[in-house]
C-alpha cells in the first residue's frame, strides 16, 4: 500500500520537479498576436538585396511573423509578380515533423510534402559516410500547370485532414495532408524575379450558440478506457501517485477491463496474476492486456469511479463445439455459456473482495462474432446467475463488434429475441470504421443514425475509440481533432452515456502506438512517470474534465455548421458547454439561452493543453480555426486528502 497524505509527501514531490504548490504547474491560455486581416510583404530582386550565404543559399526570404492555427487559409494576392523561368517564388509551411513546399513558377505550381523528423529519412551511408546537416525526405509532389496572369494563390489545410491550393481563386490541388503546421515563409530562389502583394486571412466569422436547457438527451455515465496492469507496473510510486491525479483531472474514472481469458487456469485463481498477460502484437513492445489488478481497482474506487468487465479470446476450457440445427454445419471455438458465464460469476466475487465492490458492467464479448442463439443464451443466463449471487445492480451491455456497421449488425442479431434484447441493459460498439472518413467526417453520420435507430431508446456504451490504421498513427494534433468531432458525433448523435479510448495506459516500444492508441505511456527517461503520449488527450479531456457523472446533455444548436457545440448540464445550476471550430476562420460565438456566469474557460489547440482563461470576459468568446473551448461552472475533481494507492 502506498499512502500518499499531501502533508507528508509534498517536500519529496516538489523535489521531483512535478508539481507546484501540490498542483500540476498549468500554463493560461495562450494566444497568438492579433494580426490584420491582410499583410503587405515585398521579395525579390526589385525590393532587397541578394547576398549568398556560408552555406550557398542564394535566395531572398520573408517570414511571415505569426503561428497559424491548426486549419487555416492564408492567400498570397499579388499587385506584381516577376519570375524568371529558371525561378521560383517557394512558400514554405513548416510543423514539428515535417511540412510542405508551394513551389511558384512561370506556368507551374507544385506542391511538395515532406519529413524531416528523424535521420533514418536520409541516413549516411558506404556512398555518402556523411549524413545531412538535417534530415530531410520528400514523400510526396503534386504539380499543376495554369496559363495567363497569375493574381493569387491561395493554401488551405482544413477539418478533413486535407491540403487545398488554389489559384485565382480556383482549386488546382486537394491532397490528403495531416501535418500540424505552425509557420511559414517566403523564399525567392533566384535573383532576378521579385513578388509584391498583400498576405490575405479570412474574416472572422458570427456565431450564435443557443443553448435550452429544458430540453434533455443522455445522461452520462462517464469517461476512460482500459489502464493495462503492465504498464501501470511500470510506473514508480510517484509515477503511480501522479496517474491518479492525472485520472482524477481528467475524469477518466471508467477503467475497462480487458481481463485474463484464454491463459485463465480453471480454477479461475490468475485473474489477476501479471505474469499471464497476454502479448498483444503491437510490433516489439512487451506484454499489455487481459490481466486484472485488484488493486488498482480498490484504489479507484476511492474516486467514485467505474468497473466494465469484457472478454475478448475467451477461456479454452469455456468453450465448446457448435452445431447449427438449420445448416447441420459444426463449429469450433463457441462460448459455452454456463462455463463462460460461471467465470464472469467468479470475477465478480473476485473482485467485490479485491476492491469493494463488483463491476458495475458487464459485456458480452469483446469484437467477436458467436452465433446469435449462443448470444442469446449468454444474456439471458448471465442475467439470471447475478441476480442469484446478489450482483443484480451489475448491467450487461451487448457484444461489441470492432465496427460501427458490424454494432449494427450485432444490435439487429440481439434484438431477434425479445427475451434477449429486454435483459441487455446497454448497447455497445466500437468504431474503427470511423477513420475511413477522416477526409469527410459527416459522411458518417449516416451510419451512426442507423445504429441509433437500430438500438433505440436503450442507452449506448462508445466502448472503445482510438487510431489503429498505419497511415493515421502520428503524432498530430489534426488527427486528435478527427476524434474530437468523433466524440460530439458520439455524443449527439448515437447519445453516449460513456466514451472511452482504447488504451489509458500502455507499454509501448515503437512511439507510434502511444501516439495514437493510448492516452499515456510510462516515461522511462524521468523516473518512469505518466507522460501523455499524444494530442490524443487534451482533445478528449476538453470533453472529460467538465463533464460529470450524472450530468445530463441539453440541446444546443449552432447557427454555424462548422461550429459543433454540446452541452451539459447538472446538480447546482452546473452547466459546460464545448465548442469545437472545423472552419478556417475565427468564430466569435455568443450564447443565448441562458445567463450562466461560466467560471472557466479551457482552450486546447496545437498550442495550448486544456489551457485555463479563469473568468471569460466579453459578450462573445472567440474560437480560433481548429480549436476547442470549453465554457464552464463545474471545478475538476481533485484527489480526496487522505487518498491511498493500493499495492505494491
Amino acid at each position: 500500500m502506498i499512502k500518499f497524505p499531501y502533508s507528508t509527501t509534498l517536500m519529496f514531490i516538489l523535489s521531483q520537479g512535478l508539481f507546484v504548490n501540490a498542483e500540476p504547474l498549468k500554463p493560461s491560455a495562450w494566444q497568438p498576436s492579433a494580426h490584420p486581416q491582410e499583410i503587405s510583404f515585398s521579395i525579390g530582386s526589385k525590393f532587397m538585396k541578394y547576398r549568398i550565404s556560408k552555406h550557398g543559399d542564394k535566395a531572398a526570404r520573408l517570414y511571415f511573423d505569426e503561428f497559424v492555427p491548426a486549419l487555416f487559409e492564408r492567400t498570397l494576392m499579388f499587385d506584381e509578380i516577376q519570375l524568371q523561368d529558371d525561378e521560383a517564388l517557394e512558400w514554405i509551411f513548416t510543423g514539428d515533423r515535417g511540412g510542405i513546399t508551394v513551389r511558384i513558377q512561370k506556368s507551374v505550381v507544385t506542391v511538395n510534402k515532406r519529413y524531416y523528423d528523424t535521420y533514418g529519412l536520409s541516413p549516411a551511408t558506404k556512398e555518402k559516410p556523411h549524413a545531412p546537416r538535417n534530415p530531410e525526405k520528400q514523400v510526396e509532389q503534386f504539380e499543376v500547370d495554369f496559363q495567363g496572369d497569375l493574381k493569387s494563390v491561395t493554401v488551405i489545410m482544413d477539418h478533413q485532414v486535407s491540403v487545398s491550393i488554389l489559384i485565382n481563386g480556383v482549386q488546382v490541388i486537394r491532397e490528403l495532408c495531416a501535418f500540424d503546421l505552425a509557420r511559414h515563409q517566403l523564399r525567392m530562389a533566384g535573383d532576378k524575379s521579385y513578388a509584391q502583394g498583400k498576405l490575405l486571412l479570412p474574416t472572422d466569422k458570427t456565431t450564435t450558440v443557443t443553448i435550452n436547457p429544458s430540453k434533455h438527451y443522455q445522461t452520462m455515465l462517464g469517461f476512460g478506457g482500459i489502464t493495462t496492469p503492465t504498464a501501470y507496473a511500470q510506473l514508480s510510486p510517484v509515477g503511480k501517485f501522479q496517474w491518479w491525479r492525472y485520472v482524477t483531472e481528467y475524469n477518466l474514472l471508467i477503467q475497462r477491463e480487458f481481463p485474463n481469458g484464454e491463459r485463465l487456469n480453471p480454477q479461475m485463481s490468475n485473474f489477476d496474476d501479471l505474469a499471464v498477460a497476454t502479448p498483444h502484437s503491437y510490433g516489439d513492445n512487451f506484454p499489455n492486456g487481459e490481466v486484472s489488478d485488484f488493486n488498482y481497482l480498490k484504489t479507484l474506487r476511492q474516486l467514485n469511479g467505474t468497473v466494465f468487465f469484457e472478454y475478448w479470446a475467451l477461456p479454452l476450457w469455456a468453450r465448446q463445439e457448435w452445431r447449427d440445427e438449420a445448416t447441420g454445419k459444426s463449429r469450433n471455438g463457441v462460448a459455452n455459456p454456463d462455463k463462460l458465464v460461471a467465470t464472469i460469476i467468479r470475477y465478480c466475487q473476485l473482485c467485490k473482495e479485491g476492491s469493494g465492490a463488483p463491476p458495475e458492467v458487464v459485456g458480452i464479448q469483446n469484437e467477436q462474432t458467436q452465433p446469435t442463439e449462443i448470444w442469446h443464451q449468454l444474456t439471458l443466463t448471465l442475467r439470471r446467475e447475478l441476480d442469484r449471487a446478489g450482483f443484480n445492480t451489475t448491467r450487461i451491455h451487448m457484444a461489441d463488434a470492432p465496427t460501427l456497421k458490424g454494432g449494427t449488425i450485432f444490435a439487429g442479431n440481439f434484438k431477434k429475441s425479445p427475451q434477449a434484447w429486454e435483459k441487455i441493459d446497454y448497447a455497445a460498439t466500437h468504431m474503427y470504421d470511423y477513420q475511413s472518413n477522416f477526409s469527410d467526417p459527416d459522411l458518417y453520420d449516416t451510419k451512426l443514425k442507423e445504429f441509433k435507430n437500430t438500438i433505440g431508446n436503450k442507452p449506448f456504451l462508445s466502448t472503445e475509440l482510438c487510431i489503429n490504421h498505419p497511415h493515421w498513427q502520428r503524432y498530430n494534433y489534426r488527427i486528435a481533432l478527427s476524434m474530437g468531432q468523433l466524440y460530439y458525433k458520439n455524443l449527439t448523435i448515437t447519445d453516449a452515456s460513456a466514451i472511452c479510448y482504447c488504451w489509458m495506459l500502455l507499454n509501448v516500444v515503437q512511439p507510434s502506438y502511444g501516439w495514437s492508441r493510448s492516452l499515456f505511456v510510462p516515461d522511462k527517461a524521468h523516473g518512469f512517470l505518466p507522460k501523455p503520449s499524444s494530442y490524443q488527450l487534451r482533445v478528449l479531456g476538453a470533453y472529460s474534465r467538465r463533464i460529470h457523472k450524472g450530468m445530463v446533455r441539453v440541446d444546443a444548436s449552432s447557427s454555424d455548421p462548422n461550429l459543433l457545440s454540446v452541452a451539459f448540464a447538472g446538480d447546482n445550476n452546473a452547466l459546460t458547454v464545448i465548442m469545437i471550430n472545423r472552419s478556417t476562420a475565427v468564430q466569435r460565438v455568443s450564447l443565448k439561452g441562458i445567463k450562466t456566469k461560466f467560471n472557466y474557460c479551457e482552450y486546447v489547440d496545437q498550442y495550448n493543453e486544456n489551457s485555463l482563461q479563469q473568468e471569460p470576459s466579453g459578450s462573445t468568446i472567440a474560437v480560433r480555426p481548429g480549436q476547442i473551448v470549453t465554457l464552464s461552472t463545474v471545478p475538476l475533481k481533485e484527489l480526496p486528502a487522505d487518498f491511498v494507492v493500493f499495492g505494491k
